[in-house]
């Protein structure tokens, strides 16, 4: 009975053993992937900002952005109007290193980013589960302007208060009539936050005209409506009407626009937003759009 006990174990263990063999092996996940920018953690849509990071699992990393006006799964980051999911390819260094740049002013889709913190994903190109994350602070810069008093009586003074942050240390004020004709010209100083006062004394006749703004730093300008008035009317009692501030935007077409087919209904909805009127052409792909607030 004991011989029998004895080979009756043997035979186990050697079973116990050949499974153990037969197993495979757990390997150890000893890769590494990770995402950071430099600076503070914030900064303005337009701004260039650095990111890095590690990534020892394959030689391309994939970087995306998430967020307000963003896909949920993400976009590439050098293409917002890119597809969803995809991310822009960065390579890896031998040593695991890797950096992108974001241009943020020059990549297609940049007006859809709003003040928000978005987050950045980093991923690699072939084992897709494997990434990392980290968040930026983004900030649209605020362009406005208004004019006080408005409507103004010929020979008075005019103050021209606005916001252009970002745009640089000054701001280039332009006059102009209802034609587009330039009658007048400043440059008024920017302070640190963006903000610009001006005054100009009031000489041109009664009318309406174009207050525009552009600074060195950004390709788009905007600006206001001027209305002016005659003191004399005024002085009989002539009611004139008030003028709702405004900012005016002017967008650079990058195609002419198309001419509507006379043969189809124009539809047209009520917003419930301030009302938008059209001013003006100032030439070709170019339209100026005045965003009333009562």
């Amino acid at each position: 009975m004991k011989k029998a006990t004895h080979k009756t174990l043997s035979s186990g263990f050697l079973l116990l053993v050949l499974a153990v063999c037969l197993l495979p092996p757990v390997m150890a996940d000893t890769g590494s992937l990770s995402i950071a920018y430099r600076g503070s953690g914030g900064g303005y849509v337009g701004d260039t900002v650095v990111f890095d990071g590690k990534n020892t699992y394959g030689n391309i990393t994939l970087i995306r952005i998430t967020g307000p006006g963003l896909p949920s799964e993400g976009v590439p980051a050098a293409n917002l109007n890119g597809p969803a999911g995809a991310g822009t390819p960065v390579k890896v260094n031998p040593d695991g290193t890797w950096k992108y740049t974001w241009y943020s002013s020059g990549i297609p889709g940049t007006e859809k980013l709003q003040t928000w913190r978005y987050t950045f994903v980093a991923t690699d190109s072939l084992q897709t589960d494997k990434s990392a994350t980290c968040q930026f602070m983004l900030k649209k810069p605020e362009f406005r302007i208004t004019a006080s008093p408005n409507p103004v009586t010929i020979g008075n003074y005019v103050e021209l208060n606005g916001m252009a942050e970002t745009g640089g240390d000054s701001a280039k004020i332009d006059i102009s009539d209802s034609s587009g004709r330039i009658l007048h010209t400043y440059t008024s100083p920017v302070s640190s936050s963006g903000s610009f006062s001006y005054s100009f004394h009031v000489d041109m006749g009664p009318g309406q005209y174009i207050v525009t703004v552009n600074t060195p730093l950004h390709k788009t300008s905007f600006g206001t409506v001027l209305t002016v008035v005659d003191e004399a009317d005024v002085q009989s009692g002539v009611t004139t009407p008030s003028v709702p501030q405004t900012t005016t935007i002017f967008l650079t077409l990058s195609e002419e626009p198309k001419t509507p087919d006379p043969s189809k209904p124009v539809q047209t909805t009520q917003s419930a937003v301030a009302p938008v009127t059209v001013l003006a052409g100032l030439g070709a792909g170019i339209i100026v759009i005045t965003i009333s607030r009562r």
